[in-house]
């Protein structure tokens, strides 16, 4: 038994060394005859004193038999031998008397007493009846410290079980049975009680902030779940500060331990979680440099919560991965405590389709309409497993064709200086053509356009605006063309991980004629068209919208049938929605901010000079557990003359309420849009909106109907849009779209259905 073992039945034993030793001298000194050739031989063997505890099983262990020769060493391990049993608190010496033909042993025993009652104290964390489970000392035995030797291992063993093993060489830490009512008390100390709390390891995080989230405190006693209770606490802290636990470990100091007070101090091993290795697997086609750029975790940093949820978003905005995994795991010195705090870092993606090639056909007729029309198309935003992109796009209409080819590669070079840098670039060709009402103020214009056979008509003037006295012309349209062939290219530098400047340059040739057919012809210039697929004219210019012409000092007279150079530069500054969104596609949190500035000057080649300024900001806030409130402000400012086909638009894509085309010099708009899933994987919702525009056309004069009314107020002064209404949005994973969006929205002159792919804003 161990030595608390020892110290618990103390009480119970305390004399009965005291009575073995008197009983062996008393066995040595008796005058029995000493053992010799003709010792005395045993006539008779017998037990007294015993109650409870049949003789039979006394006599079981006694080696003393009638008919044998009295040894007194036998009869000192028959003592040992019944005392043994477990059964007795002490023992008589034997009596030895002489009998006519030899001796007669008598062994005298007094008994333990009958247990009537068991209790337990010191128990806090393990109840009376599981520890009476665990032992065979019942209520109604005679008390056998045999039994309860073995009781008292299986409590040290369960204790050991649920988290106490190494602090105490026994938790039975005494016991007592009351001699005359047989109640047996048995106290327990389950563990050591904490004098004292140890920090070490590399825990970043201060003594102060780390002890009071631990169970383990002085005076309270501890167990192996205490640490693992603790452990989780302090996972959960260090979550709060951003930060992860690369080992945690709590236990006893053994140098500590004071066992005459029960005490020990505790030691807590906290090592914050550093980046050692970073592996990724599942790549087939995407080369790892591809990947590890965009991971900012890397090896020798603090592993941050934030930080790895932050690089799965990036990862997942690529638009390479079907599903991005990361598994952190202790590095192998971890597991030799070498760096008990070093995590690697195991990457697992699952590769898509990035490369996609379509062929269409369509038709839209009406005035403004393309008529038949196809294309054809290819893209790949991750060509070769480059992560670089490229587009081509070729769209042949009875009225437009577009021509265009792009290039875009996100990061320049493989060295940490170079990938700081970014490259697009964009060749165009594109051309469209729209027709436009014409007005007369010659009497009879329609006779004189249908002369009698032979006669040559005279020459008829014509204009696009309908003011003073002009009528308009029935049948009778006129032809704008606008041709444009350039190109752009653009280099970024990322100033931050989440913020990039940007200056760009483009250059093109652009070709505008508006011609009616003879016997017709303008009076003074051609005048500015503003080219769009606006619907029919008149009808929409009492709101300030369609397409009209329009004499205003911003907007460039360009329509000579001249071509004309278009040289701009841009300026850039805006935040990386890769890096600041959680989800390019459909983001439910994070911000998006830009700032741009395009010049046009003589001063590098372009027949204009202008400026267009543009900031626009978004804002994601997840709310209602699983919706997302997005906020969008935009503001568009220009000076000088504007070619027509650079002023601002506003179309049913941003004020979703009207199906009319706003243009202007200066604009601003203001969205707010809630957005709720309706599955869990959040590929179909609805949305409520509001849309608010307002824009104006500086400088421009009013515009007269043929009665000299003022049918639109001041182009110059700003005019307001507004909209409301609910949306669907569901996603079309087959054809790699995020986001279809159909918008029912009410504005100022009705209703308007929309159509869009991608997210509003």
């Amino acid at each position: 038994m161990t030595s608390s073992l020892g110290r618990a039945r103390g009480a119970l034993h305390r004399c009965v060394g005291l009575v073995l030793a008197l009983a062996t001298i008393l066995t040595l000194i008796s005058p029995v005859p000493a053992l010799s050739a003709s010792a005395p031989k045993i006539v008779s063997v017998d037990v007294s004193g015993n109650v409870h505890v049949p003789t039979q099983t006394i006599m079981a262990v006694v080696q003393a038999r009638p008919g044998q020769p009295y040894d007194p060493a036998v009869v000192q391990g028959d003592l040992q031998r019944i005392f043994a049993l477990g059964y007795f608190a002490d023992q008589a010496a034997p009596l030895i008397r002489q009998r006519p033909g030899g001796v007669a042993i008598t062994y005298r025993v007094i008994e333990n007493p009958v247990i009537t009652k068991i209790s337990f104290t010191g128990n806090t964390h393990v109840p009376a009846d599981t520890m009476l489970a665990l032992m065979d000392t019942s209520v109604g035995q005679v008390l056998n410290t045999g039994t309860l030797r073995q009781d008292f291992l299986k409590i040290n063993s369960y204790y050991d079980r649920i988290g106490y093993g190494g602090q105490l060489p026994s938790h039975v830490k005494n016991l007592n049975i009351d001699p005359k009512t047989g109640a047996l008390t048995i106290d327990i100390q389950e563990g050591l009680v904490i004098s004292g709390i140890e920090l070490a390891g590399d825990p970043i995080l201060p003594p102060s902030v780390i002890e009071p989230a631990l169970a383990a405190k002085p005076g309270v006693e501890f167990s192996e779940q205490m640490s693992q209770t603790d452990g989780d606490a302090v996972q959960k802290l260090y979550e709060k500060y951003n930060l992860l636990i690369g080992s945690f470990d709590e236990g006893i100091d053994p140098a500590s331990i004071d066992e005459k007070a029960g005490t020990a101090k505790v030691k807590v091993d906290v090592y914050v979680a550093r980046v050692g290795l970073v592996q990724i697997t599942g790549n087939t086609k995407t080369k790892d440099q591809v990947v590890r750029r965009l991971l900012f975790e890397r090896p020798g940093m603090l592993l941050t919560k934030n930080g790895v949820q932050r690089d799965v978003e990036r990862l997942n905005n690529t638009g390479f991965f079907a599903k991005v995994d990361v598994n952190p795991k202790p590095c192998p010195e971890a597991m030799t405590k070498k760096d008990p705090g070093c995590v690697v870092l195991d990457w697992v993606v699952t590769e898509q389709k990035t490369a996609a090639a379509s062929v269409g056909a369509g038709y839209s007729g009406g005035i403004t309409g393309q008529g038949l029309y196809g294309t054809i198309g290819y893209s790949d935003n991750n060509l070769h497993g480059t992560g670089n992109a490229v587009s081509l796009q070729l769209e042949r209409g009875a009225r437009s064709y577009v021509t265009q080819a792009q290039v875009t590669i996100p990061y320049v070079g493989n060295t940490p200086q170079s990938q700081r840098y970014s490259l697009s670039a964009s060749v165009f060709g594109n051309g469209t053509t729209y027709f436009y009402p014409v007005y007369t103020t010659a009497i009879g214009a329609s006779a004189i356009a249908s002369p009698a056979p032979g006669v040559t008509p005279a020459p008829i003037p014509v204009t696009l605006l309908p003011s003073g006295n002009a009528q308009l012309l029935s049948g009778i349209v006129s032809t704008s063309t606008a041709k444009s062939v350039g190109a752009n290219i653009s280099v970024g530098r990322r100033m931050t991980d989440y913020v990039t400047a940007s200056v760009g340059v483009g250059a093109q040739r652009v070709t505008n004629s508006t011609t009616v057919p003879s016997p017709y012809f303008f009076q003074g210039a051609q005048p500015n068209i503003v080219v769009g697929p606006t619907p029919g004219p008149l009808q929409n210019l009492n709101n300030n919208s369609g397409s009209f012409g329009i004499t205003a000092s911003s907007i460039a007279n360009i329509n000579t049938g001249t071509p004309y150079t278009l040289n701009t530069v841009t300026l850039g500054l805006a935040t990386d929605p890769a890096t600041n969104l959680d989800d390019i596609f459909n983001p439910r949190r994070g911000q998006t901010a830009s700032i741009q500035e395009l010049i046009s000057s003589p001063s590098f080649g372009s027949n204009f000079r202008f400026t267009q300024t543009t900031v626009d900001l978004a804002k994601f806030l997840p709310v209602l557990k699983s919706a997302t409130l997005g906020l969008h402000g935009q503001a568009r400012a220009a000076t000088g003359a504007i070619p027509p086909s650079y002023l601002f638009t506003f179309s049913d894509q941003q004020l979703r309420g009207y199906d009319s085309v706003f243009y202007g010099t200066d604009t601003l708009l203001g969205q707010i849009e809630l957005r709720y899933p309706l599955t869990a994987d959040r590929k179909f919702g609805i949305a409520i909106f509001s849309d608010q525009g307002g824009f104006r056309v500086r400088g421009a004069q009013p515009l007269l109907d043929p009665y000299t009314n003022r049918i639109i107020g001041y182009p110059g002064n700003w005019a307001w849009r507004g909209d409301y209404g609910i949306g669907l949005r569901f996603d079309v994973p087959q054809l790699g779209l995020h986001t279809i969006r159909i918008d029912f929205a009410k504005g100022s002159n009705g209703t308007h259905t929309s159509f869009g792919i991608g997210q509003s804003f």
